[in-house]
């Protein structure tokens, strides 16, 4: 989620950002290993495409009819939402 967030945050109008690996293993405190494993997961749902060292934030689909989420799992939108709420407090 950190490097999803942080992708959002610096993207330009068309989602794009230009941060190689070791920069953002840097500003994310990440090991290279976590990174690619983040990557990896990003892209496997369709929320950023990559290719090295361009990322792109991907648009999401309009959101479905409101279910109710199964016990223990949140909607990505709420788990941003809360951690945005968290770095204001």
């Amino acid at each position: 989620m950190a490097l999803y967030l942080f992708l959002v945050c610096v993207g330009d109008r068309q989602g794009l950002s230009y941060y190689g690996d070791q920069s953002l293993a840097n500003k994310l405190n990440m090991e290279a290993a976590a990174l690619d494993y983040a990557r990896s997961e990003l892209i496997g749902a369709d929320l950023v495409a990559w290719q090295q060292p361009i990322y792109q934030v991907l648009g999401l689909d309009p959101e479905p009819a409101p279910r109710k989420p199964s016990k223990g799992t949140m909607r990505l939108g709420d788990v941003l939402k809360q951690a945005m709420e968290a770095a204001h407090d």
